[in-house]
């Protein structure tokens, strides 16, 4: 078993996460790009509550979960989404699929740990305005694609058998690219601007988790801070002037950005506070909310401009909970199966001309567990309906459902056999 458990993390390693196109948003130009929840699949059913823990799953946003793994724990999830753009009496699909984080979780006598990949950020879109006069249709594009990956490692141990914490050190880099071009009708001569961002930095988050009894039930307080990080930007900008209708690379003009202290820039990752409160019974149900608090007003990037485009502080209000009817019937497998159902809402923090932009929605899912030889492992199914808009009913309004898939592998390793 596991042979097979570090075979099938190094095959999902070797495939180019940071290549993949996690968003089709036009609001994907904004900041660092779509900002990816990065949790694990089952908590994202329920709305994206962070704090609850058990001893075979590990939630990547809550180092202090690790606390509580008794098992060795492989996690994978992927997604499809399908959002619908809205404007006016127009309307677009787009769908994209995207590998949203894989990890391996290891327990200790002391403390677990764990180390993994997953995506922080997601830039995908291209926007299109014409301008038709009486002699002339002039098209103004821009198109972006590109994000941020996190390598993450992180620690979780006990202080007291109610009181866990957890510290992770994440080293984020990826790339942007945003294009601009201006076409003329009956001109046969076409200039692109292609700006260039190459990022790296590290970044914190530290957490902790008291689980207090009640009776046959336990409370949960959990609290958890992402202090202020630096991502540094290696930059570069082109001019290309291609012939109208060809492909073939034709002059090419290098910004000299140092000239204008523009080749080496920095971007901030907000600050970012959690708070959560839940109660429940184990192996048969929870219910808890969740608050969540970013400084992204404090965003910059003096590198690209954009008008229209500006930060506020965010904030994102989770509930949610899970139901086991029977987690140990032998008979009735629906029994035994987690049934999870969870709400968001959440001020993104970016402004589009004036306006705030929202992402509202529900999420359902279940977990299907499967029991071998004494190993526990599940799959974990989810959807989530949602929306992102702004106030302003002249701007684009997002309609989506994704579907998303998990798997939580367990295995117990580092356990000395007493009989052969």
């Amino acid at each position: 078993m596991t042979q097979r458990f570090l075979l099938l993390f190094c095959l999902v390693a070797s495939f180019p996460i940071w290549s993949q196109v996690g968003t089709g948003s036009p609001y994907s130009f904004g900041g660092l790009g779509e900002t990816n929840y990065r949790g694990n699949h089952w908590t994202r059913a329920m709305g994206g509550l962070e704090f609850y823990t058990d001893s075979i799953h590990v939630d990547f946003n809550n180092p202090a979960s690790l606390s509580s793994l008794k098992m060795t724990n492989f996690s994978i999830g992927v997604d499809y989404r399908n959002t619908t753009l809205k404007e006016n009496q127009n309307s677009q699909a787009i769908t994209t699929s995207s590998l949203n984080y894989m990890g391996i979780s290891i327990p200790t006598k002391y403390f677990g740990f764990n180390f993994g990949l997953l995506p922080y950020s997601s830039v995908g879109y291209r926007l299109e305005y014409r301008d038709s006069e009486e002699e002339t249709t002039e098209i103004q594009r821009y198109e972006g694609n590109g994000g941020v990956n996190m390598a993450f490692a992180s620690l979780g141990f006990k202080l007291h058998k109610w009181w866990s914490v957890g510290a992770t050190v994440r080293y984020g880099f990826g790339n942007i690219t945003h294009r601009s071009s201006q076409l003329i009708e009956n001109v046969d001569r076409t200039t692109f601007l292609e700006s260039n961002s190459s990022l790296s930095g590290v970044s914190y988050k530290f957490s902790t988790l008291l689980k207090i009894p009640l009776g046959q039930q336990r409370l949960h307080l959990y609290s958890a801070f992402a202090p202020e990080a630096t991502l540094y930007s290696q930059n570069a900008e082109v001019f290309t002037t291609l012939s109208t209708g060809t492909s073939s690379v034709g002059q090419q003009l290098i910004v000299d950005l140092a000239a204008s202290g523009l080749d080496e820039t920095v971007m901030i990752l907000p600050q970012n506070l959690t708070f959560g409160f839940g109660i429940g019974r184990i192996k048969k149900w929870f219910v808890g909310g969740q608050y969540q608090s970013t400084a992204t007003s404090d965003f910059r990037n003096d590198f690209i401009t954009l008008g229209g485009l500006s930060y506020e502080d965010g904030d994102k209000l989770s509930f949610g909970g899970f139901y086991i009817p029977n987690y140990s019937s032998l008979t009735e497998y629906w029994k035994r199966i987690v049934y999870r159902v969870g709400f968001h809402s959440q001020t993104t923090g970016i402004r589009v001309q004036g306006s705030s932009l929202t992402d509202r929605g529900i999420a359902f899912g279940v977990g299907l567990p499967a029991l071998r030889l004494g190993i526990f492992s599940n799959a974990n199914l989810g959807v989530t309906l949602g929306s992102r808009s702004t106030p302003d009913p002249s701007l684009v309004k997002e309609n989506y459902w994704h579907v998303k898939l998990g798997f939580s592998l367990n295995d117990l390793w580092f356990i000395k056999r007493k009989y052969n």
